[in-house]
Parts: C-alpha cells; sequence; structure tokens
C-alpha cells in the first residue's frame, strides 16, 4: 500500500481516518472521530428511528433490497469499526434478538421464511463486528446454519432444494452462500474450516463459468455484478472480494487472483470510483460517481492487505 494513498484516504474525513488507523496501520484510535462526524450521526440517527431502524425490524416491512435502512446503515457502521457500545445501541439489540424462533432462526422480513438465511446474516454480521461474537443468540443460529448445509456445501433457502429433498443436487444460491460465508469469515475458527469449501467453490466457479449461460437459480455475472458499488445490497464483485478474502482457500485460487486483478485494472493512480450509487448515501463520496472514492479504496486496500498478509505467511 503507497503512503501517498492512505495519506489522501484518511485526510478529509475523520471517521475514514479512524477506519485507517484501525484496520489498515494497526492503531488504536479514538472511536469519537468518527461518532462525532456529522454525516456519521445521522447514520446513527437513522438506525434508531422507528420506521427504519433496527427496531422498525420487528415489523417486517424493512426490506434488505432497499439502502437507507437498518440493514445497510448497521453493516456501514459495522465496516467503519464502531461497536455496539460507541454507538449506544445495545438495547435495541436486545430486542431484536427477541425476535429469535425457538429454532434458531430469524425471519426479519415480511414474505420470507425462517430458511432465508441470506436475511439476517446481514444484521447478525454487523453485529459480529460490532462485539458479539459470543452471544448466544448469533451462535445458535450459526448452528442451524450448520444443520442445513446442503450436499453441494452451500445453502438456499427454498425447501424443495433441501438435503433429501427432490432438487438436493441442484446448485446453492450465490446470494446465500455470500451472505453465510459473510457471517461465518467474521470468525477464526472457520476460515480455514473445509466444510465452507464447497460454498466458497460455487462463488469462484460463477466468475470462472461468467460467460457461459449458467445461472444458478438465477444469479449472473454481467455488467452490474462488475460495478464498484456500496453497499453492495445486489450481488456485486466488491463485496463478493471482500468476503471471499476472509478465507485463505479462496486466495489461494485463480479465480480470486482474476478478480483482484480485474478491480484492481479499475483504479485511476491508485484511487478508485463508484461506478453504482444509492441515493440514501448520497452525502457520502461512495454515494458519488464524478469524484473518487476514499471509501471504496480504502475497501479494496483493506481486502487487498488482508490478501498480502495470508500471501506473506
Amino acid at each position: 500500500m503507497e503512503n501517498i494513498i492512505i495519506n489522501w484516504i484518511s485526510e478529509e474525513n475523520s471517521w475514514l481516518k479512524f477506519a485507517v488507523e484501525n484496520q489498515l496501520l494497526g492503531n488504536q484510535s479514538d472511536p469519537s472521530a468518527a461518532t462525532d462526524d456529522y454525516k456519521i450521526k445521522a447514520v446513527i440517527s437513522r438506525i434508531k428511528d422507528s420506521n427504519v431502524g433496527i427496531l422498525a425490524l420487528k415489523t417486517g416491512k424493512v426490506k434488505y433490497t432497499s439502502t437507507g435502512n437498518a440493514f445497510w446503515d448497521l453493516f456501514f457502521l459495522a465496516d467503519i469499526g464502531l461497536k455496539a457500545e460507541y454507538i449506544q445501541i445495545q438495547d435495541e439489540v436486545n430486542i431484536l434478538f427477541e425476535l429469535q424462533n425457538n429454532d434458531g432462526t430469524f425471519v426479519l422480513q415480511d414474505g420470507t421464511k425462517p430458511g432465508y438465511f441470506c436475511i439476517p446474516t446481514i444484521i447478525l454480521t454487523s453485529l459480529v463486528k460490532m462485539g458479539y461474537a459470543d452471544d448466544p443468540h448469533i451462535l445458535r443460529f450459526i448452528n442451524k446454519i450448520f444443520e442445513n448445509q446442503r450436499l453441494d456445501g452451500g445453502w438456499h433457502c427454498a425447501m424443495s432444494r433441501a438435503t433429501g429433498r427432490k432438487l438436493q443436487d441442484s446448485e446453492s444460491c450465490p446470494m446465500d452462500n455470500l451472505n453465510v460465508l459473510m457471517l461465518l469469515g467474521q470468525y477464526d475458527q472457520y476460515r480455514n474450516d473445509t466444510r465452507l469449501n464447497g460454498a466458497i467453490d460455487l462463488l469462484l466457479m460463477h466468475w470462472k463459468r461468467r460467460m457461459e449461460p449458467w445461472r444458478p437459480y438465477g444469479f449472473g455475472i454481467g455488467s452490474d455484478f462488475l460495478k464498484l458499488k456500496y453497499p453492495a445490497v445486489k450481488y456485486g464483485i466488491l463485496r463478493m472480494l471482500d468476503v471471499l478474502s476472509l478465507y485463505p482457500y479462496a486466495i489461494k485460487s485463480p479465480e480470486f487472483n482474476e478478480m483482484l486483478t480485474f478491480v484492481m485494472n479499475k483504479s485511476i493512480d491508485g484511487k478508485f470510483f463508484a461506478e453504482s450509487v444509492s441515493r440514501s448515501y448520497s452525502e457520502f463520496d461512495f454515494g458519488q460517481t464524478k469524484i473518487p472514492s476514499r471509501w471504496i479504496t480504502f475497501l479494496i486496500y483493506r481486502l487487498q492487505k488482508r490478501t498480502y498478509d495470508f500471501q506473506a505467511k
């Protein structure tokens, strides 16, 4: 990583400097540098809003396919490196955990079923990053994930595709695999767990066969997938790389390195632009396309650092 780029990433926003200090440079920085920023305060306020925040998840009306709500605001704050205690959301999280079903699953959106692991994993991944890795609610959910692993090593929300069912030999859902791997990759004990290689392989194979008319469960790799965007609500290359970079098995693959090279070639003087944006984050540089994004550049350097750290071992 070039110091000139690291300095550029850090120089404009105190919240981003906090992320760089803690995640790229290995320093311990005061979280108030992030929480006192007016833009971050607005996101924290939205997290506590009764209509779109954490408490609104109990209504089932908050959609993970939309931005500016608990799913992706929490995701963003966790990516910065903020803990739950820094932003005072412990009470909201406790109420969220009350929504857990007796079998360990969560149903957080109307029209979905307990087996839709791809949706609650977005929230739970953020909470693990924010200090809840050992919480029994999340550990129960993870146990349920492994109970429902399919023959190919991945996951699918349709029960007709479960092990022992008619479509048990069909491919798993790429988004389910991506989101489940995102959650499990927050734990050191799962990063080298061979049980996850099948799920990883499907994502890598999807990239390898991207030019073929192969669409596992309707997911394809086209122009939209290849755009740099944050948060990656849809299936996209930036979040794919970020998740796979948590797993040494994936990092060693030619497909991962091809994807990383593809993204690095988008660099202009070491900087990266958002290529698709959400209006919910128009105040941030990743919500604009005409200027280079310090945040997206940070994310790419972060996953690149993970890759180099592993290869240097």
